[in-house]
């Protein structure tokens, strides 16, 4: 199934009832901006909207997944192929998932062991270390985790996710640096370790919010 191919027929199909991309957009249910990215093959309509799609456009499902007019006689062929596609994209969507799944449930833990080796492990003297890495590695793991386990593709949703989790990380890290200090309060060596990892949490994952905010913006447009 060709996301180039469909797009292009969909801009045919639209082009030929008369219709504007804000025509089509408001007769569906969905924004200008979807079917600007069908059209340009960025992605497909998804199963739900396919049949109000196609009374739009006056086709069918079938030449919908075909990406072109069909003569009647070669509808139960391309009908078949399009089913076995479908179910191919299926099974290695499934299978996609749960690697996606398995990946961010061990980014998860490996974020936790992270936090937990550089608030109360060996070495807390190396300050340049906190300031280079473990915090912004730690904010990172826990956003890939969240990407992977969420199962979102694109990416224009992977970046909206990253956004939107990127503080609950930051906050999530300087917490627990916090807890970690205010426990081990009465060792000086780890004082300026955990309230660099506190802080430069916050300090990075604020950073990154607002250097996604014009991404985000660009991949809306």
């Amino acid at each position: 199934m060709s996301e180039n191919k469909i797009g292009s027929f969909i801009q045919l199909s639209r082009k030929e009832k008369g219709m504007t991309q804000r025509d089509l957009a408001d007769q569906i249910g969905v924004s200008d901006k979807t079917i600007s990215k069908w059209e340009n093959g960025n992605s497909v309509p998804d199963t739900e909207i396919l049949t109000s799609l196609c009374q739009a456009l006056d086709i069918s499902v079938n030449e919908l997944l075909s990406g072109e007019k069909l003569p009647v006689e070669s509808y139960p062929q391309r009908a078949e192929e399009n089913m076995m596609n479908l179910l191919k994209e299926n099974e290695d969507n499934r299978k996609n998932s749960t690697i996606q799944l398995i990946v961010g449930i061990v980014l998860g833990i490996l974020s936790i062991i992270l936090l937990l080796g550089i608030t109360g492990g060996a070495g807390l003297h190396a300050f340049v270390w906190f300031i280079d890495l473990p915090s912004l590695i730690g904010i990172v793991l826990i956003c890939a985790a969240v990407v992977l386990c969420s199962g979102v593709q694109g990416k224009k949703e992977v970046f909206r996710i990253v956004q939107k989790t990127v503080i609950p990380a930051g906050v999530f890290m300087a917490l627990t640096a916090g807890v970690v200090l205010l426990a081990s309060f009465d060792d000086v060596k780890y004082i300026g370790p955990n309230l660099a990892i506190a802080f430069l949490s916050l300090v990075y994952a604020v950073l990154i919010y607002i250097i996604l905010i014009p991404v985000n913006k660009r991949l809306e447009r």
